[in-house]
């Protein structure tokens, strides 16, 4: 491998040679056609004109050929990194340049020994033509000296044989000129070629940084540069294109139970099944932890995409002895497009993937007419967003919390309300995750905390300040962002109790632990209420209740919907209501709809809840004017 690199750089070098050589060319022939004119007509006003004619014409046939030569050379595109065609190219110009030398060697001829009363006018002219020919044949030290070397040595030869101190003197700087000339050549050529290499040296190092850039070093298939790099290649040809999304299940089991380094190598291997999988042509590409991109022209009737996506995951899904505790499997979404896009081709695979994983493991999806309506709607609601939030269409409503026995009001829980105007009503997961993809969750919460503040305003300054108002926040958001600032300066330039004011944070696993639990501190010291939302659906719910910041633990709806007929549910959320109790843990109870399942959970010992028996989300006014007549009614 290193060889062949050294004989492509070497290549690369003579080829500069040759470059530099037919320019110089195209220059110093004319200037030699003139110089041999200017001899001629000399000669033939002395009388020696026949002569100095057939010297002329040979002269300019030798100059033709040079320029032929280097003109075909301009005309021949074939393959020229090979050394074995190079370097015989070279030597052509060698060997014309030497027969032009012998060629201008005939001036002794002329002149008979350079003696006769013009010779100087043939010396000066001999003397500019060669060290022209070293300042424009410079890069291939060979060309230069074989065109120089024979005039120059017969001149001394000539000059020598006059046999007096003058002839002495003048060939003695003749040799010395063509000394100097020589090694100018010679230095001429190293530079020419030290600069060649060089240059060729950066440009293979930009050309194998560039390639690495687009390699994914790990599984050396493709990464999401080189993969955009891949398809832009196809923007001519026609469609249509299969894009096909693959991602692995099961595959963060490896990394927790083996480590890293036994992922890594299963990667790798699985990298090498997806290969023996794909169809002659496709690319494969690594854009993602566990995520693979398998892109080509359609198969036509040779294999339908479906066929090979259910290959792909059987052959994925086969057995790792190395990892024999974990089951491995793909989900593969896929999308056939009439001209590659990456970006509009990954968005539709990703929605099939979705949609693959919705059906369990080893499942494929087809991005059909039915996705596409799933992904017009996402599109015009994030398209959409900005614009609600503004004009106040999407704004927290606020959900009233009861006491269970009287159903007095004990406090409200800020819900996300929009109504679009082609959609409808739009959910509050749909509405974070819209804000999430279009990078407005910030501006999001921050509407949402404003007016949980002017509700709390409200009811300090309505006497209702045992009262709390309550905002939902995912650990990933409090890891991310700056809610802990956010509240904390807003609480206080609003100067509102922080005890009115409640977090609800779901059980959803943040990356950095730490990071959310020291700001959880910050907020529960400053005497803000932390509540656990959704509890029971989460992954480490028992764990959470042995935090001593979580105050208030709300039981997920789908533990409270029919309880009255269900033992199971009935024994869990007893438990639940039990171990807070203990524990010293408020226990509420969201999504109430039937008076049976009120009835039930006063039964077991719950004090508080939320659900549509007793009140739907209202706008913040409507929620303000509700405490209002629930604290009137007390008085």
């Amino acid at each position: 491998m290193a060889l062949k690199k050294e004989d492509t750089l070497e290549a690369g070098i003579l080829q500069d040679q040759l470059a530099d050589l037919r320019v110089g060319l195209f220059v110093s022939m004319p200037i030699s056609t003139v110089l041999s004119g200017l001899i001629l007509a000399v000669q033939a006003l002395s009388g020696g004109g026949s002569g100095a004619a057939i010297w002329f014409l040979v002269v300019n046939a030798i100059n033709i050929g040079r320029l032929a030569l280097a003109r075909y050379q301009l005309k021949d595109t074939r393959r020229q990194d090979d050394l074995t065609r190079i370097s015989p190219r070279l030597r052509w110009f060698g060997i014309l340049a030497l027969l032009a030398g012998f060629a201008w060697s005939f001036l002794a001829v002329l002149t008979v020994g350079y003696t006769i009363p013009h010779a100087p006018l043939h010396l000066i002219i001999l003397a500019g033509i060669s060290a022209g020919a070293v300042t424009y044949g410079s890069s291939y030290a060979a060309a230069a000296t074989n065109f120089i070397t024979p005039p120059l040595l017969i001149t001394a030869g000539c000059l020598l044989a006059k046999g007096n101190f003058e002839g002495y003197v003048l060939a003695f700087a003749v040799l010395l000129f063509l000394g100097g000339l020589v090694r100018a050549a010679f230095v001429g050529q190293a530079r020419f070629r030290e600069a060649s290499r060089l240059r060729h040296e950066a440009e293979r190092l930009a050309a194998e940084m560039e390639a690495n850039s687009r390699q994914d070093h790990l599984t050396a298939v493709l990464n999401r540069r080189g993969l955009e790099h891949a398809i832009s290649q196809f923007e001519t040809a026609d469609g249509p294109f299969v894009t096909m999304l693959i991602d692995l299940d099961g595959f963060k089991s490896v990394n927790d139970t083996y480590g890293h380094r036994t992922g890594d190598e299963l990667l790798v291997r699985i990298a090498r099944r997806i290969e023996q999988e794909a169809p002659k042509g496709s690319t494969l590409a690594r854009i993602g932890g566990d995520e693979f991109v398998l892109f080509f022209p359609s198969l036509g009737d040779s294999l339908s995409a479906s066929d090979l996506a259910s290959n792909i995951i059987a052959k994925i899904a086969r057995p790792y002895p190395e990892v024999a505790s974990v089951r491995i499997g793909a989900s593969i979404g896929i999308y056939l497009a009439e001209s590659p896009g990456l970006t509009e081709m990954l968005l539709r695979a990703d929605i099939a993937l979705y949609t693959a994983k919705r059906r369990g493991r080893n499942e494929f999806c087809l991005f059909d007419a039915e996705l596409d309506g799933e992904l017009q709607r996402r599109q015009s609601i994030e398209r959409d967003l900005h614009s609600a939030i503004k004009t106040r269409s999407l704004a927290p409503w606020f959900q009233p919390i009861v006491k269970l026995d009287t159903e007095a009001v004990v406090g409200f829980e800020a819900l996300l309300r929009w109504s679009h105007p082609i959609h409808g009503s739009i959910s509050p997961p749909e509405i974070i995750t819209a804000a999430r993809q279009t990078g407005m969750l910030q501006l999001l919460t921050q509407t949402v905390f404003a007016d949980c503040c002017a509700l709390i305003d409200g009811l300090e300054k309505a006497g209702c300040r045992d009262l709390r108002v309550a905002m939902n926040v995912s650990p990933r958001e409090l890891e991310a962002g700056d809610i802990d600032d956010m509240v904390l300066n807003g609480l206080a330039a609003k100067d509102l109790p922080a005890t009115m004011f409640e977090i609800e944070i779901t059980e959803e696993s943040p990356v950095d632990p730490d990071r959310v639990d020291e700001k959880l501190g910050r907020l529960s010291h400053a005497g803000i209420s932390i509540a656990l939302d959704d509890f029971g659906t989460g992954f480490s719910t028992l764990a959470s209740l042995k935090d001593s910041r979580i105050r208030k633990v709300k039981i997920d709806q789908g533990f409270i919907r029919g309880l009255a007929k269900s033992r199971e549910d009935r024994l869990l959320v007893k438990t639940v209501i039990d171990l807070g109790r203990t524990l010293g843990i408020e226990v509420m109870a969201e999504g109430v709809e039937t008076e049976a399942d009120r009835q039930t959970l006063l039964k077991l010992g719950c004090r508080t809840a939320q659900g549509f028996l007793f009140s739907k989300a209202v706008p913040l006014n409507q929620a303000l004017d509700l405490a209002v007549k629930e604290h009137a009614k007390e008085l």
